[in-house]
């Protein structure tokens, strides 16, 4: 197979990098071995040579589901072959990811995460099957979903304070709607329950998309929602935001309140996301898919339509930023679901 200028790039890195680590092994070698690379590195350096499956663990119309396929759309674009999402939904999002887990190394399965499916699920269930930094290789962190505390419009209490004060008056008697125990809607609305010592009444839907459902026809009062997964119930009226959870006002949301504005200055939330491979999965294909998704992000009007769209895009960094990331929001999450005392499931 011949062989090209960028494959040629890739071995003399990873040969010079593999010397300098391991100068007495990589001395006896020699130039048979070297040459036995270069089919193998031709053939990453062509990647994609097929479609691309992406995994989102997320119901369609949810926030993680609108940034994933803008991605895959750019993608797609980028590569000239198919990326095709599918929506694998159920048990916290560990279906999905126990899916990609399994499946081949080879560039070719894709998962779309997030913050509850790698940092959170480890502190939720006693037997995850799926370890988040053993059997997944972190590709590039896309972005935040920011959230928002949304509302009916029949709803008496049109801020977090009138909210807070009616919940202090009627302990319980406020329902708000997830998409289940611990999910990334749930668990807000335990840290404004904590934060703002009140009591309200859990009730889990299937998806966020039911649960928003639930607010618009009152079945439940409230819910923290990603914004980009209810922001046309918004613009239509159908549910009125009460605030936004992140750290500043959002640019699709001006007029709304954060959080910290409405009296808990420490309260931030949002839901990341980003793409992973199985386990194992070559550094050169990681490294690809990570070029081409900060690609994407650095485009002023991809961020825009991103933007527009209720999503925070991250800042382009390395798979290694990416996984020490992981890493820092498990120990984060580990506090939050303790502090909340949400227990574990077994």
């Amino acid at each position: 197979m011949a062989t090209n200028h960028a494959a040629l790039r890739a071995i003399h890195f990873h040969w010079t990098r593999l010397k300098a680590r391991f100068p007495k092994a990589v001395h006896g070698i020699g130039a048979i071995t070297f040459a036995a690379l270069l089919p193998c590195t031709a053939s990453l350096a062509g990647y994609p040579e097929k479609p691309v499956r992406v995994v989102v663990p997320f119901a369609a119309g949810a926030g993680a589901d609108i940034a994933s396929r803008f991605m895959a759309e750019k993608l797609s674009a980028m590569w000239g072959k198919g990326v095709v999402v599918e929506n694998q939904v159920g048990a916290n999002s560990i279906i999905g990811a126990q899916q990609v887990a399994r499946a081949p190394a080879d560039g070719y399965t894709l998962l779309v995460p997030n913050d509850t499916t790698l940092a959170a699920n480890p502190w939720l269930y006693a037997k995850l099957p799926y370890s988040p930094l053993k059997d997944f290789a972190p590709i590039a962190l896309i972005g935040e979903t920011p959230f928002v505390l949304v509302a009916s419009p029949r709803f008496p209490a049109h801020s977090v304070k009138e909210l807070v004060d009616m919940a202090r008056a009627n302990p319980g008697a406020i329902n708000f709607g997830s998409s289940g125990v611990a999910s990334a809607q749930h668990l807000p609305m335990e840290m404004l329950m904590h934060s703002a010592n009140i009591k309200l009444t859990h009730v889990p839907y299937k998806s966020a998309s039911d649960a928003a459902v639930g607010v618009v026809s009152d079945q439940v009062q409230v819910m923290f929602a990603g914004v980009s997964a209810v922001l046309p119930f918004l613009q239509s009226g159908r549910l009125v935001a009460l605030a936004v959870g992140s750290a500043e006002r959002l640019a699709v949301l001006p007029q709304v309140p954060t959080i910290a504005e409405s009296g808990f200055p420490d309260f931030r939330y949002g839901a990341w996301l980003g793409f992973v491979a199985p386990a194992g999965t070559p550094a050169a294909i990681v490294d690809k898919i990570n070029a081409d998704i900060d690609s994407v992000l650095r485009q002023p009007a991809a961020r825009e339509r991103l933007i527009a769209l209720g999503f925070l895009p991250a800042r382009p960094a390395a798979p290694e930023a990416f996984r020490k990331h992981i890493a820092d929001e498990t120990v984060r999450y580990g506090k939050l679901i303790q502090s909340a005392g949400i227990e574990q499931s077994r």
